[in-house]
């Protein structure tokens, strides 16, 4: 059976009178990955704010690892989110800013850590100081990611 992680129900986001989301729909289960792809405007981190609970909904609904979104309390310590550019620190190295955020997250799995740089193709630099990155794994990380365990 497959485990869903994240489901969408009609979820609508309007401010004043622009909708930047409209009834989205969405079902992503446990190994998946799920890429939100669009022309600035389209609702990406929008979105990614409601799921995170950094934003509130306008309506429809959605569920974090079968919990409703009414009742997040204890799922949100399971979500880990960098939307657009995180603050990373140019003095550390890739490693020590995820393990970082990972103490803030309350994530003690080191190989948590190890599997994100592996994920993004980052196990050579790891031990680098993100102020020297380039430009190409500078976008690695920068870009919106979020992270379900």
């Amino acid at each position: 059976m497959n485990t869903t992680v994240l489901k969408t129900q009609n979820l609508t986001k309007k401010y004043k009178n622009f909708i930047a989301l409209d009834n989205v729909n969405i079902n992503v289960h446990k190994g998946d990955i799920y890429g939100l792809i669009g022309r600035n405007g389209a609702g990406k981190t929008t979105l990614m704010k409601i799921i995170t609970t950094l934003s509130n909904k306008t309506s429809g609904s959605f569920e974090l690892f079968g919990k409703s979104d009414n009742d997040l309390t204890e799922t949100k310590r399971r979500i880990g989110c960098l939307i657009e550019n995180p603050a990373f620190y140019p003095n550390l190295s890739a490693y020590d800013n995820l393990k970082y955020y990972s103490i803030q997250k309350g994530i003690i799995d080191k190989k948590q850590i190890e599997e994100a740089i592996k994920t993004v193709g980052l196990i050579e630099a790891r031990n680098k100081k993100f102020k020297t990155f380039s430009l190409r794994n500078e976008t690695k990380i920068r870009n919106s990611i979020c992270y379900f365990r």
